[in-house]
């Protein structure tokens, strides 16, 4: 059975054609017939399309991110629900308009010189504007997608390299939403009216086709996958719109069946034989915007692939390792580098540990950015971003005898010359000032029971055997799971779970009862390839700015290498008003400073600017908690500063937890005013529209 058999309709009654035969004079063949039928069918799309209600508005298609699925939350069955196949090929946007075709790539980059034979069946199709959601793929012998034959095709540049592939590796776009036809945009169209006019323009298979599709039960589809080892399904939900990205939607979902992701390269180790310039990846992936270690895999590599991947890697090479978590032992070397080339790799899972099982190497991802290599272990994830239901549990249950809690082990050394026992110690210390930060908001731990240079792991669900003095909140999301996560209000909790060897606490910019709703937003200032120097600079831009349009701002180191600013913005404001402000100050940071600060998600086009973050800021988007600890040598803290600290003297590095509590007892908290302070936000909105269209 071929693959192409699941996405084609049904007409077994069908009468079959007789073979083509020469035209009468002054009669086209049959394919004349049939695009000369589509020609005259267009006017009628979009006159279809104006009577769904699709508004007039032709936007620019090159510079918009496609729909992205969710990673998982699906059933595999309910009569709101439509399942596709999940093609294992790269995803695209074919667009046809006035400056003519392109095929533009999830980093809108435009790729139909590598597909001319694609591009040549876009410029074909009868609407003079039109926009194709979809996947460039190569099938294999048996007529499956094959991402590995893909592969061979993606990087080629060379025309004649192209021609040849093109003959060799034939490629297919099948398409899976129509977005815009005419000057029609049919992006708040429900799905089901969207599927039915691209049924009407693609109505035969072609080298572009449209994608079929099952409704209601996807358990048949499913299981024609696993006979044809395909990698699953997507299910869609059947009246939503098109929500372009990066913002993930639960309309879109992935049912997937085997484990092929995208993983970030973080280094590689050197091998024996012919193997050794590279004998495998160490790979990772991103948790809550962390760079976690995922172990390395060297299967599936040969000579070319270590050639193309050692000319991408080798002038990324750094000093340190970028990722947390502990790497594999590399007996023969080993050399890091900057996280941005990624891969994709098929595996069998996760270790106990969040490592890859029995990974294999099947390509390069030029179209995937190395922020959306965010596949993890379940046990890692995230609660739900939008729970239906909140229980806090009651107040906590009467404290054991021993207040204190006893410490296990506390001489274990969970860095470099800082034990358990002072871990503790610091967070029972500053626990006034740091529990109004997590008081009533679920906390995200970060367990690092072998120290910091061992194994490590996040951690939402509280674990069997939590006392019951702990007070927890419950989650129940749209499908009905729960979970239940820390809410940490009390000096004896932190001491809990600080003796768990949880040193970063991470929280959500909500409180319950209402995880909905945010009260501050957060502004990242990476310093990545940029020097504090500028992040001073622009955070004293931004300090400006704020002011000139009347919000507070209170900074704090990350911990780490940069700067955040909190922003507060009273109780009860959505997180789509709360991005869209950040993006906002963000951009107009960006456009006042080119020169040291950019929004740019790829890294390579960064440069040496600092990278202005505004995508902290959402219902599953967690940052580090003031006076919160990070698992980097010597013990630094995520400390609150004054404005006047914010100068070319300021040294992150000094704030730790032997150096902190000295410096609170004698400052106070500068932070002390972020959560009673009640800004305008309508007000402050119409300033900064001002502000844009002044620019």
């Amino acid at each position: 059975m071929k693959l192409a058999d699941p996405r084609k309709k049904r007409d077994r009654d069908r009468t079959p054609e007789p073979p083509e035969k020469e035209p009468p004079p002054g009669q086209g063949t049959r394919a004349q017939n049939v695009v000369a039928d589509l020609a005259a069918r267009a006017p009628d799309l979009e006159a279809r399309a104006a009577a769904l209600g699709a508004p007039v508005h032709p936007f620019d298609a090159r510079r918009l991110v496609p729909m992205p699925c969710a990673p998982e939350g699906a059933p595999s069955a309910g009569t709101a629900w439509l399942y596709e196949l999940k093609l294992d090929g790269v995803r695209a946007l074919a667009v046809k308009d006035d400056a003519g075709t392109a095929i533009m790539g999830r980093k809108l980059r435009d790729t139909a010189a590598t597909y001319p034979e694609v591009e040549r069946a876009l410029r074909a199709l009868p609407p003079a504007r039109l926009v194709l959601d979809g996947e460039v793929i190569a099938l294999d012998a048996l007529g499956r997608p094959s991402f590995a034959r893909l592969a061979q095709r993606i990087h080629l540049t060379k025309p004649p390299e192209i021609r040849r592939a093109e003959q060799a590796i034939p490629v297919v776009f099948v398409a899976f939403d129509l977005l815009a036809v005419g000057a029609r945009d049919l992006t708040p169209l429900p799905l089901t009216a969207r599927k039915a006019l691209l049924h009407a323009l693609l109505p035969a298979p072609g080298v572009i086709r449209a994608m079929d599709h099952v409704e209601g039960d996807g358990s048949g589809l499913l299981a024609f996958c696993v006979a044809l080892d395909l990698e699953g399904l997507v299910a869609k939900r059947l009246g939503s719109p098109y929500r372009p990205g990066p913002r993930r939607s639960g309309d879109w979902v992935k049912m997937k069946r085997t484990r092929d992701e995208d993983f970030v390269v973080v280094g590689y180790t050197r091998g024996e034989g012919s193997r050794a310039r590279l004998g495998a990846l160490d790979l990772g992936s991103f948790v809550g915007g962390e760079l976690v270690n995922r172990g390395k895999i060297g299967s599936g590599l040969n000579g070319a692939s270590i050639d193309a991947l050692l000319t991408r890697l080798a002038p990324l090479a750094v000093p340190e390792p970028q990722g947390r978590g502990a790497l594999v032992p590399a007996p023969r070397g080993r050399i890091h580098v900057r996280p941005e080339i990624v891969v994709r790799v098929r595996f069998d899972g996760f270790s106990e540990d969040g490592h890859l099982l029995r990974g294999v190497y099947l390509g390069l991802r030029d179209d995937v950015d190395a922020a959306d290599c965010t596949a993890l272990p379940h046990r890692e994830k995230p609660p739900s971003p939008e729970p239906i239901a909140a229980h806090p549990s009651p107040a906590p249950a009467p404290a054991p005898a021993d207040e204190h809690v006893p410490v296990t082990n506390p001489r274990k050394l969970l860095f470099p010359g800082i034990t358990k026992a002072e871990l503790v110690a610091y967070y029972r210390t500053i626990a006034p000032v740091i529990l109004p930060y997590l008081r009533d908001r679920p906390v995200m731990l970060v367990r690092y029971p072998d120290g910091i240079d061992g194994k490590s792991f996040y951690q939402w669900n509280v674990p069997a055997g939590t006392p019951p003095w702990i007070r927890t909140l419950r989650l129940r999301d749209d499908d009905g799971a729960e979970e239940e996560v820390f809410l940490l209000d009390g000096e004896r909790a932190l001491a809990h779970v600080a003796n768990l060897a949880a040193i970063p606490l991470h929280v959500l910019a909500s409180r319950a009862p209402s995880l909905t709703a945010c009260d501050f937003l957060t502004l990242d200032l990476d310093v990545g390839g940029a020097s504090l120097r500028e992040g001073i600079a622009l955070a004293r831009a931004l300090h400006a700015l704020l002011d000139a349009i009347g919000l507070p701002g209170f900074p704090k180191t990350s911990g780490q290498t940069g700067l955040h600013v909190l922003v507060p913005l009273g109780p009860g404001v959505s997180y789509v008003t709360a991005r869209a402000l950040a993006d906002l100050l963000g951009r107009l940071v960006c456009e006042r400073h080119p020169t040291i600060a950019t929004m740019e998600r790829i890294i390579a086009r960064r440069g040496p600017r600092v990278y202005v973050d505004t995508g902290q800021t959402g219902p599953t988007r967690t940052i580090v908690a003031p006076y919160a600890v990070r698992a980097r040598p010597g013990a630094p803290v995520s400390t609150p500063l004054l404005w006047s600290e914010i100068e070319p003297g300021l040294d992150p590095a000094a704030f730790t937890i032997r150096t902190v509590p000295a410096r609170i007892l004698a400052l106070g908290d500068p932070m002390a005013d972020l959560f009673s302070a009640r800004p305008d936000v309508p007000a402050v909105v119409t300033q900064l529209a001002r502000l844009m269209e002044r620019r």
